[in-house]
Parts: C-alpha cells; structure tokens; sequence
C-alpha cells in the first residue's frame, strides 16, 4: 500500500516544517563532523531546503522522500538554484533493494515523529544499510515530553491532518542501537509555532 502523500491538498504555506533556513543544530552538527564535501543522505527531504544548503557547501547530496510532490518541488529547486542533486521517491518503511554502503552521512530532521513504532525497524535498518561504515547518522524527533498537539500521548493529531508519535529517549536509544553506536543521545529545544518543541537528538555511527 502506498503511504498517503501529505504534501497533495495543502498549500505548501501551510506546511509547518518549510522554511528557508536551515536549523542551526542540524548545520552544527554534520559542520563539526563532516570537515570536507561528503555524499550526506537527506532522509524525509520534503521540499529540499536543508539539502539545498548543503549542496551550496560543495557537498554531494541525494534525498529520499515518500512523497511524489515532495521531490518534484525539491528537484524544482535544485534546478532554480543551479544545484546538483539526487532525488530519490522510496519508502524507507519498506523492505527495498537498496544500493549499499553509499554515504558518508545520513540526517533526518523532525521526520521519524511521521513513522509509527511498528515501522521503525525496518526503517533503521534501511538507513544502516545505505550508509558506509563508520559512517554517522543524525536523527532529530519529538519527544514524548512536548507540550505541543494537545501535551499529552504517544499519538497525537495535528492540524494538518497528520497524525506524529511521540518518543522517549528509552525509545529511541532500544531502536537504533541495534544498527548503530550511539554516540550522544540528549533532550533538546526546537523552534515551535506557538511554544517551543521538546526533541530528542540521536548521534550514531555505524556499527
């Protein structure tokens, strides 16, 4: 079955996770461990912008989303930008033929909230696959601690329609260490609409 494409029926306007500029924890992070052009993974790229920042910096960039309109509008916006870039349609979530020990890091960036507990395995284990070894992985995701959609639960809606699960570090720290050496797991803030987001930061490295 395939995944509903969040991106059709909604101006892109109403999207809350576009924006133009990077987050800085996420532009920190891969600056202090990637100190030269690398090939970075840009997992649940939506529209492109953090790839596109990145591509600006002279790396190689390949992005996969679930959503068809997604990568047509991140593809748009290499071109408009006269970026190279990959862009890949696929559903992480699902058991798939993927090329192999290909990057040097993968980051997702407020996405893993979207894939629910019984899908995650799979999800993880796809990441590990794609990536070299020793290379890192950066994931970044609401915590059950967030006050935001209602406070309260593991699954919460939104007003967009979408409905997000809600992670303990416990959580997160079970799943990726299976696949991954977790090198720093911490509770951090993020930039809310109205107040800010409670997030878990996941660091790991390949096994």
């Amino acid at each position: 079955m395939k995944s509903i494409d969040i991106y059709k029926g909604i101006s892109l306007d109403k999207i809350p996770w576009k924006r133009e500029a990077s987050p800085n924890v996420l532009i920190h992070s891969i600056e202090k461990l990637i100190t030269k052009p690398s090939h970075l993974l840009d997992l649940g790229c939506g529209l492109g912008n953090d790839a596109a920042y990145f591509a600006s910096k002279g790396h190689k960039i390949t992005g996969i989303d679930s959503s068809e309109t997604a990568i047509l509008h991140a593809k748009q916006l290499f071109k408009e930008k006269n970026l190279a870039g990959n862009f890949l349609e696929l559903d992480l979530c699902k058991l798939l033929a993927l090329p192999k020990h290909t990057y040097d890091m993968a980051y997702d960036f407020e996405v893993l909230h979207h894939i629910f507990p019984s899908n995650r395995d799979t999800y993880a284990k796809n990441v590990s696959n794609l990536l070299k070894s020793q290379a890192y992985y950066l994931s970044i995701c609401f915590s059950e601690k967030d006050e935001n959609f209602g406070g309260e639960g593991k699954f919460r809606d939104t007003p967009i329609g979408t409905k997000l699960y809600f992670s303990s570090k416990e959580e997160i720290e079970e799943l990726m260490s299976k696949y991954f050496n977790i090198l720093e797991i911490k509770e951090i803030e993020l930039k809310g609409s109205s107040i800010p987001h409670q997030a878990i930061f996941c660091l790991m490295q390949k096994v």
